[in-house]
């Protein structure tokens, strides 16, 4: 079965506890993507925001940091169900494995969308996780890099019982086109968050105030839409 995440990009407090009560009804896992303005031009909430709004949803942690050495441990603290990081910040990725294995924490690394998968070569058998991104990291709202579709079919390849997560420009029709070369998880942000009846600045009374349920109406009925277009999809077998 293919899991959809919400993925949420926040640069205040009450964007993220907006986006995280409006989907929660909806979801089991939401991604909760941080940005450090330095590895990509955004700023995003951090650890201390994250850890204030509590949470029935399992939480995936999308690092876009350049020191991941300074991010790392806040994080953990949380005890989220998974953490990604990137692999064109991982210095010391064997250690950094055996550092979120010594916590017993599920644990990936993203690739940008022009880094190639055999970067992985040496730790695909090391990790519970890979995403590969199909925009540009740190900001939402970009277009599909096909390009990505070939990167899960060598990942695949390279080792088949892999979850593999893409994240951008996930809507029905890239989705569909993942799930069917054997991408297994797949989060999407401004799909299932932007409309514009929703303010994602504006508190969550101030959204209720002004659209009652029809933003959460609109929220679901994206992840739903998802869920439809991955449906019944028969993944090619790896080569």
């Amino acid at each position: 079965m293919i899991e959809i995440l919400p993925a949420i990009l926040a640069k205040t407090s009450n964007d993220y506890h907006h986006k995280l009560k409006t989907v929660e009804p909806f979801t089991q896992w939401v991604q909760i993507d941080i940005v450090d303005n330095v590895y990509a031009r955004n700023q995003t909430i951090d650890a201390k925001v994250v850890s204030s709004i509590r949470t029935k949803c399992k939480l995936e942690i999308q690092l876009m940091v350049e020191r991941i050495e300074n991010w790392i441990d806040p994080f953990i603290k949380i005890r989220p169900h998974r953490i990604i990081v990137p692999i064109e910040s991982a210095r010391e990725p064997l250690l950094l494995v055996r550092h979120l294995k010594q916590h017993q924490i599920p644990f990936g690394f993203s690739l940008e969308p022009h880094t190639s998968v055999e970067i992985l070569q040496h730790l695909v058998d090391k990790i519970d996780v890979a995403l590969l991104l199909a925009v540009n990291p740190g900001f939402s709202g970009q277009h599909f890099y096909h390009g990505v579709l070939d990167k899960i079919r060598k990942l695949r390849a390279m080792r088949p019982d892999l979850p593999i997560e893409i994240d951008g420009g996930i809507e029905p029709d890239t989705a569909k086109k993942c799930a069917q070369v054997g991408a297994t998880i797949l989060a999407s942000g401004s799909f299932v968050f932007d409309h514009p009846s929703g303010s994602h600045d504006a508190s969550a009374a101030e959204n209720d105030k002004i659209e009652g349920a029809t933003y959460s109406e609109k929220v679901r009925n994206s992840i739903e839409a998802l869920k439809e277009s991955v449906e019944n999809i028969i993944p090619e077998s790896a080569v």
